[in-house]
């Protein structure tokens, strides 16, 4: 046990109780989001719009993000950037109106361009032996810790303020600014840079510089990129536009057709949340002994069953069902296509790739973070037009993404490859 978990130390360490704190308060208030947005005045369309907006600001900076962590270091934008991260949960906690939402939206986004670098620190920082162990137990123990949460939002709305959401929201994002503000002095204090690099320092001057220089540098990385990644890219934009169709709709459907309240909501996701960290660690030793290929091929089919199925739910026990067997695929989602990834990129172009690629994408009921150079313009895409079709019809994003996500297995069948050869370092 001491040896499976020898990665548990630096770097890892306290990513990993950062993730804690950050999972204990975005689960407060993320899972209800949508209906937060119906409660100031918005439609359903508008929550489409909202998480469009988002996709847009991630556009501007994201590349100078992976640019900085190659070249400049990676330690500093992590910690910086979280300050303004976690001052951005104020325009939630203090919004009046479905516009202002719309706002914080955009402006979070907009600084969460120390994601590839946060994302390249732990790639570095865990061994090659290790991976698919060390990035499902560095999600599985945030997971675990912060599983009661949803069940504690929900039970603020419905049993403390009484089924109104605006109070308890307000509440959950102020408490999301405190946890904010502590995750980012901790980064800054505890971790240590990954990457020696004697550049200039960043400054005013030299910013338009630095900003296209960023942007040439994409091209560049695009065209590096091996078959496998280019695959993955191409699997990766297409799973992401037709997510984001149902994504931010599934607590809607949940309430205004099936009949659930918040708190039945917030109870589903402790459960799927229990389920889940429950399969995280073997989940993640199966995929170091097998392959994350493997392990991707083996899941995949359960996407779009799982989807197709919500739509035939009409009672709390169904939704629970299909939400635990969905919760199979996503378990597996997230440390195999990050080792599979990490496997095929050296350590001076991660933060560039990561920047560009993400770390693959799950199947959210909920909020989905598109996180990739790549991502943003089909998930901005999907979100616009999700709120249309959702209006339209029910069911149709369901249908639509379960045809898309069985497209998206046979990609994987065709096209995704492990490398001869992991790289250690």
């Amino acid at each position: 046990m001491k040896s499976s978990f020898s990665f548990m130390t630096g770097n890892v360490l306290v990513l990993t109780v950062c993730r804690v704190i950050f999972t204990l308060s975005q689960s407060l208030a993320w899972p209800y989001f949508s209906l937060f947005v119906l409660a100031l005045g918005g439609s359903v369309k508008e929550i489409g719009l909202i998480t469009a907006l988002g996709g847009l600001a991630g556009l501007i900076f994201f590349p100078v993000g992976g640019y900085v962590a190659d070249k400049k270091g990676r330690v500093k934008l992590v910690g910086f950037s979280t300050f303004m991260y976690a001052f951005s949960y104020l325009f939630f906690a203090l919004a009046w109106r479905w516009e202002i939402l719309a706002l914080g939206q955009f402006t979070q986004q907009l600084v969460l361009f120390y994601m590839p670098a946060m994302n390249a620190i732990m790639a570095d920082s865990l061994p090659a032996k290790q991976r698919g162990i060390g990035f499902a137990t560095t999600m599985a123990i945030p997971g675990a810790i912060g599983i009661v949460i949803p069940y504690v939002g929900g039970y603020l709305i419905d049993k403390v303020y009484g089924g109104d959401i605006i109070p308890a929201m307000r509440l959950s994002y102020s408490i999301s600014l405190i946890l904010g503000l502590a995750v980012a002095l901790i980064r800054l204090k505890f971790l240590r840079e990954t990457l020696n690099s004697d550049e200039e320092a960043i400054t005013i001057r030299n910013f338009p510089r630095l900003l296209r220089e960023s942007y040439l540098s994409v091209w560049e990385t695009l065209k590096w990129l091996p078959r496998t990644l280019r695959s993955i890219a191409a699997i990766e934009m297409i799973t992401i536009f037709f997510v984001n169709l149902a994504a931010p709709y599934w607590i809607v459907y949940a309430k205004q057709v099936i009949g659930l309240t918040a708190y039945e909501w917030g109870v589903i996701m402790l459960l799927t949340g229990a389920f889940n960290i429950a399969l995280s660690i073997p989940i993640g030793h199966l995929i170091d002994r097998y392959g994350p290929r493997r392990m991707i091929l083996a899941t995949s089919p359960i996407a779009p069953i799982a989807t197709l199925l919500f739509t035939f739910s009409n009672t709390f026990t169904q939704l629970l069902a299909v939400l635990m067997f969905l919760t199979i695929f996503n378990t597996v989602a997230w440390p195999a296509y990050s080792t599979l990834m990490v496997n095929q990129i050296p350590l001076d172009r991660r933060g560039r790739v990561f920047s560009i690629l993400g770390q693959g994408v799950n199947v959210s009921a909920g909020g989905v973070p598109m996180g990739a150079l790549l991502l943003f313009i089909p998930g901005t895409a999907g979100s616009l037009l999700g709120g249309y079709i959702y209006d339209h019809n029910q069911n149709y994003p369901w249908y639509i993404l379960a045809t898309a996500l069985t497209a998206c297995f046979l990609l994987i069948v065709k096209y995704i490859k492990e490398p001869e050869r992991p790289q250690q370092q």
